[in-house]
């Protein structure tokens, strides 16, 4: 049971407060935390379930919870709660304080019922199609307009002579939610032609459930099989392959789904494959036509390039609407033909939108109801229940991050380009996305917006949302993103925590509108004039972020645009988001000022940072006072071209005064004139530093570090190989080369304790030190692209007698192995590829190295 009601306080908390809900907690990011948490509450549910909390109202809920927290705290009778390790626990009692927060906000969620569904309920996922969604071969529609030349397209597939060449074809046809892709696939399954081209025609409609039994089961249910029902997966498959055997038949089967989260029971490869096996058995020509909105649905199983459907042009929009709004016999009156024109451009095209909107007419007969359709919102009309749950199946069937970066896309307006990386910046900085084990957080936002292109969402390469789908993203997030065009919030109960703005002067805007705006994220700048000066009176009087102790992560973004913006505009912005001293970790990006604010130059606010990165800041020709954060642990620095020192301050005196004491991990990338970390160089310095990255930074001399184990650097130079000597203890070093460096420094490789050594594209280098074999540490060796390299020291390398690992890739000059290579004793793996001349030497029992690598237990020639 208490699993169960921990669900339920889960699913009522949305995609877009779910990281509210964790911030809470103060657990954001961390999962361990959050899970020790959801055991702490687990376990009082445990301890409380005669109290039957389940069912009472989510508020009482979490107030009872929060009582239970407390009384676990001070009673000191064994239960439940004792058997959790207390040093590994977030503490009860201020848990019980963050839930007092949460109830609070409940009053203003709750107001969002039809949003977020406060009710009780356990979800079940039916076997059946909801009534609603069934389809069948019959046009319902007296009349389709603009289909024509897509059915044409379609039959003539399916009629083409060279159908009767494959035994099996598949023709998909994807579109988004109410385009009309039932109905073109009944005007073809009804046409003539069609119908004597086949011997055998066969509807099924599919939606989420993709089994081969359902699938098997619809087909004979649909061939009107008797006692199909009683028939196990076996018989099955042997009753449809004697029905369609010798058979050209046409099988239709639409509204397919892909598997996912939501959609447990939808379609994979492997499904598909089982299936078409079975369905395989017909005549030549044989065909299927599949009905999608998924682009992977037809990537799956497709034979051919799939039919998309377009958009309806307004005329046959109003052919259909006026089809329901006026009927046969009602009068079409001039004034309000002029108005119901108007209304059909809020359809975008969609058949579907344009007859449910001309039902909403239907009984509609003065102008100023008219008017009011018109001037209303889609997704806010009273009757719109024929449209929007089209299109928010679509909806559902993403998954949780899905949900909440296509929520967020309202904060743009309609008919507006999205740029890609645009949105995907917006994303990261809210915390929507984040990386994984392989993948970088952009990459992340990459495929996040490559699924929504896929599924729909996104159309025309990907710059453009539909106006239904734009609607949609509004009526999911109408209380969290708000997109104000030439008009001012409504003076109600909206707090919504993203607002953009699109085409107004900030100047005349009134901020008394944003007195109730009390989480504000994102204040987000489409062609307006004053915003700067807007945004920051707006965070300076109302939105001040001294006040949030509790806010932990914070992310500022100035997007480039490639247009001038104000340099004093920035800077006001930046000063007036000072936030509070409790802040741990700080990402800024594009930020236009030459200045950084006071609270970065004195250290007030960022005085208990753990991280900070700086991206593309690249106005400001210095660095704030970093090296005297006393907690900072990680430091990243990105594109600013004119910094010459990381810590520019001299005023480190004495051993208190160590610059840097906590910072573990420097990541540093196109300073293009940085020279020294410091510019005063002190003997203590980065006491804690072990993990070192630099990129296209050439003119950097690296000092003393001898605690930094971990050394990547990324288009080195000649200094920077010279100065790798002072890190004598490191134990990774990753060195990636450019066209200047011909050669290494000997002595270089003054390094004992080195395990890990990878040169890379180093594309002039033509031999590599000897002294190389004197890393007797040295276990992974690694030498790529280095494409004139000619040989390998020939002396020492039976020194190197911990090397398990020596890959060389990429080296097309290199001719043989040094002789030495057969004294590696503890070698136990060689890669050898694109060394078109080593690997013709190094063939097993014949190559001429043969006899000095054949004692290496795992030997490959990979083929890239």
């Amino acid at each position: 049971m208490a699993e169960a009601l921990l669900g339920v306080v889960l699913e009522k908390l949305t995609p877009l407060i779910l990281n509210e809900f964790a911030a809470f907690f103060g657990i954001k990011e961390k999962a361990e935390e959050l899970t020790l948490t959801l055991e702490l509450i687990k376990a009082v549910l445990d301890d409380a379930e005669e109290k039957q909390w389940s069912n009472r109202p989510l508020k009482v809920w979490l107030q009872q919870l929060k009582n239970a927290m407390y009384l676990s705290t001070q009673s000191s009778q064994p239960g439940c709660l004792s058997s959790l390790n207390p040093k590994n626990m977030i503490h009860r009692r201020e848990l019980g304080k963050k839930l007092n927060k949460i109830i609070g906000r409940l009053d203003r969620i709750a107001q969002r019922r039809s949003n977020f569904d406060l009710r009780q309920v356990v979800r079940k996922r039916s076997s059946e199609v909801a009534e609603w969604r069934q389809t069948s071969s019959t046009i319902a529609l007296p009349q389709v307009y603009g289909r024509d030349e897509d059915k044409k397209k379609v039959v003539e597939f399916l009629l083409s002579p060279s159908r009767s060449s494959e035994s099996l074809s598949v023709y998909p046809i994807v579109g988004l939610g109410g385009l009309g892709k039932t109905t073109l696939v009944q005007m073809v399954y009804n046409d003539q032609q069609v119908g004597n081209h086949f011997d055998l025609k066969i509807w099924v409609c599919v939606s989420e459930n993709f089994t081969r039994g359902s699938m098997l089961r619809s087909i004979l249910k649909a061939m009107e099989v008797d006692k199909y029902e009683s028939m196990d997966l076996d018989a099955m498959e042997k009753k449809v392959k004697e029905l369609l055997q010798g058979k050209k038949y046409l099988l239709v089967l639409d509204d397919v789904w892909k598997r996912s989260q939501e959609m447990e029971l939808g379609l994979t490869q492997h499904k598909w494959d089982e299936l078409r096996t079975v369905l395989s058995c017909g005549s030549k020509g044989s065909s299927i036509l599949v009905s999608t909105r998924d682009k992977h649905v037809a990537t799956i199983m497709g034979t051919c390039q799939a039919h998309h459907l377009d958009r309806l042009s307004d005329d046959d929009c109003w052919s259909l609407f006026k089809l329901r709004a006026f009927g046969a016999d009602r009068e079409e009156r001039a004034e309000l033909v002029a108005i119901g024109k108007e209304i059909v451009r809020k359809c975008g095209g969609s058949p579907l939108a344009a007859l449910a909107l001309g039902g909403v007419m239907q009984s509609r007969s003065t102008e100023k109801e008219w008017l009011e359709v018109q001037k209303s919102e889609l997704w806010s009309l009273p009757d719109e229940n024929d449209i929007m749950p089209v299109l928010r199946l679509s909806y559902s069937s993403l998954t949780p991050t899905l949900k909440q970066c296509f929520a967020f896309c309202a904060i743009f307006p309609k008919d507006t380009e999205i740029k890609k990386q645009e949105l995907i910046y917006l994303w990261m900085a809210n915390g929507f996305i984040s990386s994984r084990p392989n993948l970088e957080v952009e990459e992340v936002g990459h495929m996040v917006w490559n699924e929504l292109y896929q599924k729909s969402f996104f159309q025309d390469g990907g710059s453009d949302m539909h106006d239904l789908v734009h609607d949609l993203a509004q009526s999911i997030s109408e209380e969290e993103c708000v997109c104000l065009e030439k008009q001012n919030l409504n003076h109600s109960s909206r707090n919504p925590h993203h607002i953009g703005f699109h085409y107004f002067n900030a100047n005349q805007f009134k901020k008394s509108s944003f007195e109730n705006v009390e989480s504000l994220r994102t204040l987000y700048q489409m062609n307006s004039y004053g915003f700067e000066k807007f945004s920051s009176s707006l965070v300076r009087t109302n939105h001040s972020l001294r006040r949030k102790q509790d806010l932990t992560d914070l992310s500022l973004s100035w997007y480039r645009s490639g247009k001038s913006k104000s340099i004093v505009g920035a800077e006001e912005v930046l000063e007036a988001l000072q936030p509070h001293s409790t802040l741990k970790l700080l990402t800024i990006r594009w930020y236009e000022g030459l200045r950084w604010p006071t609270w970065m130059e004195n250290n007030s606010a960022t005085h208990s940072l753990v991280s900070l990165r700086l991206v593309n800041c690249g106005k400001c020709k210095h660095l704030p006072p970093v090296g005297k954060l006393p907690f900072l642990k990680k430091l990243e620095v990105i594109g600013m071209d004119d910094v010459q020192y990381i810590e520019e301050n001299e005023s480190y005196d004495g051993v208190e005064a160590i610059p840097f004491p906590s910072l573990e991990e420097l990541f540093l990338s196109h300073l293009a004139n940085v020279e020294r970390l410091m510019k005063r160089e002190t003997t203590h310095m980065f006491p804690s530093l072990s993990k070192l990255h630099i990129y296209k930074c050439p003119k950097l001399q690296l000092p003393c570090l001898p605690s930094v184990k971990d050394l990547t650097v990324w288009e080195c130079s000649n200094e920077q190989l010279k100065s790798i000597s002072n890190l004598n203890g490191l134990n990774q070093l990753h060195l990636d080369g450019c066209d200047e460096v011909s050669y290494f420094q000997e002595g270089m490789m003054n390094m004992t304790s080195l395990a890990t050594l990878q040169i890379s594209d180093f594309r002039r280098l033509k031999e590599l030190p000897f002294d190389i074999t004197k890393l007797t540490a040295l276990s992974d060796l690694s030498i790529n692209k280095c494409y004139n390299l000619e040989c390998l020291p020939e002396q020492g390398w039976e020194d190197l007698s911990s090397l398990r690992h020596l890959s060389i890739i990429g080296c097309y000059r290199l001719g043989s192995l040094p002789d030495g290579v057969r004294h590696l004793a503890s070698l136990q793996s060689l890669t050898i590829g694109h060394c078109p001349v080593l690997e013709k030497r190094c063939e097993k029992g014949t190559g001429e190295d043969w006899h000095k690598i054949a004692h290496v237990p795992h030997v490959e020639f990979p083929r890239f």
